[in-house]
């Protein structure tokens, strides 16, 4: 094989170029294979976006027992996982009573980010002693579960006098 007969078209070459004198494709030709790609591209960022996991609440411990106490200030702290794949919100920290006080340190957790839930009562404000039982509730866009309830349960000593 010489080198001329290599370099000349084929027979379907040249029809293709007669019909297309520059030899290349047409704009509309081009213009639809730049859309079937952006349709494509389009396609899978939405395929991954929607496939996401949901944001997934975890606080551990759910409860705590603090035993005997005195009647002064408890401090405690839980720690509040993000286990999904998309931001958990935190919308409202609430308690069972108002001699509670809760607060998270940060309100927005990214996938795998985790925080920490500060809890602290008083019984001295309204001269609490006994068995107690407190309830901290954490409500969330976690669609399995909007709500979280953990716990804590004391013996506050009587005091004297």
């Amino acid at each position: 094989m010489d080198k001329t007969s290599a370099s000349r078209p084929t027979a379907q070459e040249d029809a293709y170029i007669s019909q297309n004198p520059a030899g290349r494709r047409s704009l509309w030709e081009r213009s639809l294979g730049f859309l079937a790609l952006m349709v494509v591209v389009v396609a899978g960022f939405l395929l991954i976006a929607c496939s996401a996991s949901p944001p997934r609440i975890v606080v551990e411990p759910l409860t705590q027992d603090l035993g005997e106490r005195p009647q002064e200030l408890i401090e405690l702290t839980y720690t509040v996982r993000n286990e999904g794949g998309s931001p958990l919100k935190i919308e409202k920290v609430s308690t069972s009573c108002g001699c509670t006080q809760a607060a998270v340190d940060r309100e927005t957790l990214a996938p795998g980010e985790s925080t920490q839930l500060r809890v602290t009562l008083d019984p001295t404000e309204d001269n609490l002693y006994g068995n107690l039982i407190r309830v901290i509730y954490l409500r969330s866009n976690d669609p399995a579960t909007p709500e979280v309830e953990v716990e804590f349960r004391v013996t506050i000593h009587k005091p004297e006098g």
